[in-house]
């Protein structure tokens, strides 16, 4: 059942990202090194991009005394959310690069506020590097992923970009029932 979600979802924001790049393409953005504008690398790059500074943004405006919160005792703390999401993004964009990483279980020593953000930019890092040596013919190989299923390279990325945006949805919630107002809707206000 699980993978077959999985599969599903990936599948879901494959066709987001092709319906949304013909749009993509009217912009005058620049896709990034090595990628034409044509790319259907061009549009999933610019996503992961403001996923990233989505998920910072909440990251960085939450002051080290919330980081313990959370709404309900069956769910994750905001630390726990962000840890998760350092050890995500290493597993997936390790699918694209082909880099054995290791176990996640490194992550759970984080504690303080200032480790976990070092560590959740630093896996940010690690994903910019991936998509700096990759290329439309290298995204479009073969390789495992999860549970040994032959996939597409970039397919991994379309995963890490659904948890983080899954668990961004989560920390805005988080933030919100603490009274904050997350940093993308705060120029709204």
């Amino acid at each position: 059942m699980i993978k077959d979600a999985f599969a599903q979802s990936v599948v879901v924001a494959a066709l987001a990202l092709l319906w949304a790049s013909p749009v993509m393409a009217q912009t005058p953005a620049t896709p990034g090194p090595g990628f034409p504008a044509t790319s259907f690398l061009a549009p999933t790059k610019a996503t992961w991009e403001s996923t990233r500074t989505l998920v910072l943004g909440i990251a960085d405006s939450v002051p080290e005394d919330k980081y313990d919160f959370k709404p309900t005792p069956a769910v994750r703390t905001f630390r726990e959310v962000l840890i998760h999401l350092i050890g995500e993004n290493y597993t997936f964009f390790s699918r694209v690069s082909g880099d054995n990483l290791g176990s996640n279980a490194r992550f759970d020593t984080l504690k303080s506020r200032a480790e976990i953000l070092k560590a959740l930019r630093e896996s940010y890092d690690y994903g910019a590097g991936v998509w700096a040596g990759l290329t439309e013919e290298k995204a479009l190989e073969m390789v495992a992923g999860r549970g040994g299923q032959q996939t597409q390279r970039w397919a991994a990325i379309l995963g890490v970009i659904q948890d983080n945006m899954n668990h961004y949805g989560n920390l805005v919630v988080y933030l919100r029932l603490n009274g904050m107002v997350p940093p993308r809707s705060a120029s709204r206000n």
